[in-house]
């Protein structure tokens, strides 16, 4: 069995003003445009009625890439602010950057926000920074000397790191670097906007450099729904894996805390598709391609 990952989904208000924000801003570029997508099977897998939808690929030169979704049936709903990283789901993206200053001035240029009162310098040299791309999702900037720019990692909130490891090891992730900030540390409330916080960080990454975080709030109690956001809705929307035995892969992911919604599988004469969540609500796409069967 050959599990890929292909992307990170981001359902956004405007697909111009994104396009420019993540080329100009954080240097991505165009890889897949798929135009609008509308139809029987696409109003199935999504579980929106009568959908219609913009879909854009855009890719880092190192290989992370980001699907950006406008939605123009059902519109897109939501508030379209930063979420509190003690909300379980997908939290943030973060990136190492040369230059700190001068990437938070091409994210205000892009139009996006910069979040002056967190940043923070944690130990090892390391600072830090929290910013927004134009519908309110966290960018996490971070400069080391040491450390090239580079996509770093998605960050999930999760309420077990045991599941959630057990999890994406199904998915070909294994645990990296684990962190334990359990003293109240002030850099890490600066950052957090959580004064006080405490909580552990477990890096998981794949064959092909990847990488996850897993946050695990200690103090102050995580909150928020574990049921899976709908694709319409503004944010970060899901993790997406090319799969050449999806059926396979989703008992797999079930009988480790997941699930998968038998009435979203479709397949095309192009591509199957089955869509689920992680044990805290996280979206879960697993791809397979059928055209040359």
């Amino acid at each position: 069995m050959t599990i890929k990952f292909s992307h990170r989904g981001i359902c956004i208000s405007d697909m111009a003003r994104s396009e420019r924000f993540y080329c100009e801003a954080l240097g991505f570029v165009d890889y897949q445009d798929h135009g609008m997508i509308a139809g029987p099977e696409m109003s199935k897998t999504t579980q929106l009625p009568d959908v219609v939808f913009a879909c854009k690929m855009l890719r880092l030169a190192d290989g992370p890439v980001i699907e950006l979704l406008e939605f123009r049936n059902p519109k897109a709903f939501g508030p379209r602010e930063r979420r509190s990283i003690l909300q379980y789901g997908l939290v943030h993206l973060s990136f190492y950057v040369d230059d700190i200053d001068a990437s938070a001035q091409r994210i205000l240029a892009a139009g996006g926000q910069v979040c002056d009162e967190t940043r923070a310098e944690a130990p090892g040299g390391v600072t830090l920074l929290y910013c927004t791309d134009p519908d309110g999702i966290r960018i996490e900037l971070m400069h080391h000397a040491d450390v090239p720019a580079r996509f770093s990692h998605n960050g999930i909130c999760v309420q077990d790191i045991d599941l959630s490891l057990k999890y994406y090891e199904a998915l070909g992730f294994e645990p990296a670097e684990n962190y334990l900030l359990d003293q109240g540390f002030d850099w890490l409330g600066t950052i957090t906007e959580v004064p006080g916080i405490k909580l552990r960080a477990q890096m998981i990454s794949d064959k092909d450099g990847n990488v996850i975080e897993l946050l695990k709030a200690i103090a102050p109690a995580s909150f928020g729904s574990l049921e899976r956001r709908a694709l319409n809705q503004y944010g970060l929307t899901h993790l997406a894996f090319w799969d050449d035995n999806p059926d396979g892969t989703a008992q797999a992911l079930t009988l480790r805390g997941g699930h998968f919604v038998a009435e979203a599988h479709i397949e095309t004469p192009q591509i199957e598709l089955q869509h689920g969540a992680d044990p805290d609500g996280v979206r879960i796409e697993l791809m397979r391609l059928v055209a040359s069967e």
